[in-house]
């Protein structure tokens, strides 16, 4: 049956499937928070990078990277395709990633997607056998201090993943 030739209840239900399946796809997978010591060295505080962290499906994992220096911070997340085949990431709309940085409250105060626009448009990302994507961030000028926690997510629908690391702003 053709989509031009199909009811007004057909349609319906070809929704109503697209969206279950689409809500059960993107469901997100708590993971534990890692803690990643800050040192600094000459001026330029580092935080570890933090621990690998796996997708539901176990297919990626993922690390993060913070750097401080001066007055930015620098997030890299790390994902690799740990499988030997390719993989298609789908992103329901052109974000890809995003980070949150937490304070030791659990408060967030700062999120790299607030005030950016995104398409909305459906796209995929292949992704070959132990092939690896990256995601740089910064933060400029921060006006919070203390321990901090950043919390890198993958926004694909079909490999949500999440990545923490812990670092401290002066």
């Amino acid at each position: 049956m053709s989509l031009p030739s199909m009811r007004g209840s057909h349609i319906v239900g070809l929704v109503a499937t697209i969206g279950i399946a689409y809500a059960c796809g993107t469901q997100s997978h708590p993971f534990s928070m890692a803690t990643a010591a800050a040192a600094t060295n000459g001026g330029v505080m580092t935080s570890a990078a933090a621990p690998r962290h796996q997708s539901a499906a176990t297919a990626l994992e993922s690390t993060m990277d913070v750097t401080v220096n001066g007055e930015d911070v620098h997030f890299v997340l790390h994902v690799i395709n740990t499988t030997s085949k390719k993989l298609e990431l789908t992103f329901p709309s052109g974000q890809t990633h995003d980070i949150a940085v937490m304070d030791a409250a659990g408060s967030e105060v700062w999120r790299w997607s607030t005030g950016q626009m995104f398409t909305q448009e459906l796209r995929n990302q292949p992704l070959d056998p132990q092939g690896a994507l990256t995601y740089s961030v910064h933060w400029r000028r921060p006006r919070a201090h203390g321990p901090l926690t950043a919390i890198a997510t993958l926004t694909s629908s079909n490999y949500p993943l999440e990545s923490r690391a812990g670092f401290a702003l002066p």
